[in-house]
This record gives structure tokens, C-alpha cells and sequence, in this order.
């Protein structure tokens, strides 16, 4: 049994005339019938009963009606869904993100891909940058918001834009009255910062800062999560350091200000694997691009 013998069929059973059938499917009515007669050999069934003068469907053939139409209607159904998976408009993405990439341009390229491709499955994930790069490694991610740099050869690593730390303070502290902070003016300050195994080149990058400007850093608290350095720097604990973006939190108890001398930098970044084949990655790709462009214009 063949798809185009169903079509046949059921145009027939339309018409109940061989003849306005046959035209309508631009064939000979001898090739029609002889389609429609291959059909009810390869099922054992007569499914329409004809003379000279008439056409009419068997009751297995009204039923078997029934069935091609069904049948074919799962074969279009299922032809625009391959379709739609091949374009990339349905699907399953994972996301990886850190914490800090929710303040910066990560949510708009989402949000824009979401409206774009509102039948694809995001499942957002937060994870540290060196989380992530296992998670790529081990196929539990497909894509990942991270922060250079990365040694990872099996993975495509595409910088999105870079992003300043800033000092986050006690609003009663002394500093705070000052609207820029020279680094040296830390160093007797506690300070709270992240874990060195959750961020080790960043820990080193600010012990590195901190000795160039004269002094060791006085760590006195560390927490992975930027809220919770906040919200330690409120109880007036220390200072911690955060993301420019994240400045638009307005954390009750602590004022924002920025370093003057050049201070920690993140390269925001959108990594994939090298060998990825999956459409719906490929379709975020071109909007991350696309989003991209648009911030350096802007920023140009």
C-alpha cells in the first residue's frame, strides 16, 4: 500500500465517479483503476463496488475511509513537525547561566528567542563558568552564559561584551561619601569576595590588584551568591564587589561605587560545542549574534 494509492482512494470515494476522479488527480482513468484495484489486492479487500453506470463505497470501505484519512492526515501532521524540528522552531534547549549573567544582556536574548520560538522547551540552569564547561563536555547543557577565559578546545566561545566590578558598600561606611574609591582605600577594609574554588581565576585576579596597589586583601567572608554578599555588606560585615549591572538591584543598606583605578573585568560569553548539529542551538546562535550586533552598534 502506497500514500498516493490512499489519495486516489479517497478522492474516488469523493466523487464516486472514476472519470471526474481522475481528472481531478490528472490521470487516465484506466491508471486510476488500476491503482485502486492494486490497493484492495495488497489489503484482500473490496473496498469499492462499480458498474458501467455507478461507484459505490463497500462497508469496509466506507470504513477503511475513515482510516486514510486519518492516516494521511498523521503523515502532514508529522511531515510539519520534522519540518519544524529541522528549522529549529521546535525542540528542547538547555540553557547554562551564571548569577551574574542575569543582570546583563543574557535575559534580553533569551526573552527574544522565547518570542521567537515560543514552541521550544527552555530548561535555565544556574551554574558556575567552570560548571558549565563539564555541563557542555557532558551533554547536560547546550548552551552556556560564561565568563573567560576559557581553556576548553571542544567548545565554540563567542565573547558577548565585557563588564566592570564595582564596590558595594555599608551606606554608613566612610567611604560611601566619596563618589569614586581608590583601590589603596581598601587596604585595611575586611572584604567579602566568592569562593576561590567556585571562581579561582577571578579570586586570583583580585589578589593580583589588590598587590599591585600595596596591599594583601583582607577576605574576611566568602559566598558564591551575589545576594548574600549584599546582603553581608548591609550588616556592615565588609565590602564585597559586584557587577556594574547589578547596581540596578538598589539593595537596601549598601551604596555602589565604582573603583578608580582599573579594577576586575569579566568578558561575558555564549559557548557551545564545536560539533553541535542540533538546530534549535543553531536558531539561539543567530540570536545571540543578532542581539550582539545590536549592543555594539549602540555601543559604538
Amino acid at each position: 500500500m502506497e500514500l498516493r494509492q490512499l489519495k486516489y482512494f479517497i478522492t474516488v470515494a469523493s466523487e464516486l465517479h472514476f472519470g471526474r476522479a481522475a481528472e481531478s488527480l490528472h490521470l487516465s482513468q484506466p491508471a486510476l483503476s488500476k491503482q485502486i484495484q492494486a490497493l484492495e489486492d495488497s489489503l484482500e479487500i473490496q473496498l469499492l463496488e462499480r458498474t458501467k453506470h455507478w461507484v459505490r463505497l463497500t462497508i469496509a470501505g466506507q470504513k477503511f475511509l475513515e482510516t486514510a484519512h486519518r492516516i494521511l492526515h498523521e503523515v502532514e501532521f508529522g511531515i510539519q513537525v520534522t519540518r519544524q524540528v529541522a528549522d529549529g522552531e521546535i525542540g528542547k534547549l538547555r540553557i547554562g547561566f551564571t548569577e551574574t549573567t542575569l543582570f546583563s544582556l543574557a535575559p534580553e536574548i533569551v526573552r527574544t528567542y522565547r518570542e521567537r520560538y515560543p514552541q521550544v522547551e527552555l530548561i535555565l540552569t544556574s551554574r558556575g563558568t567552570e560548571a558549565q564547561v563539564e555541563a557542555l563536555r557532558t551533554h547536560q547543557i547546550d548552551v552556556g552564559f560564561v565568563y573567560l577565559p576559557i581553556r576548553e578546545p571542544s567548545l565554540s566561545i563567542h565573547p558577548l561584551f565585557e563588564e566592570v566590578y564595582i564596590a558595594a558598600l555599608p551606606t554608613s561606611h566612610w567611604l560611601a561619601r566619596q563618589k569614586q574609591i581608590a583601590l589603596q582605600s581598601l587596604a585595611k577594609e575586611p572584604l567579602i569576595f566568592y569562593p576561590r574554588s567556585l571562581a579561582p581565576v577571578l579570586y586570583a585576579n583580585l589578589i593580583k590588584c589588590c598587590e599591585q596597589a600595596g596591599f594583601v586583601p583582607n577576605i574576611v567572608q566568602e559566598a558564591e551568591l551575589a545576594q548574600t554578599r549584599l546582603g553581608l555588606a548591609a550588616a556592615g560585615v565588609g565590602i564585597t564587589f559586584v557587577l556594574g549591572d547589578m547596581q540596578n538591584l538598589n539593595a537596601k543598606g549598601v551604596v555602589y561605587r565604582p573603583l578608580i583605578e582599573n579594577f576586575l573585568m569579566l568578558k561575558l560569553a555564549l559557548a557551545w560545542r564545536q560539533n553541535e548539529s542540533s538546530p534549535v542551538v543553531h536558531e539561539f546562535i543567530k540570536v545571540f549574534n543578532t542581539i550582539k550586533s545590536i549592543h555594539d552598534y549602540s555601543c559604538s
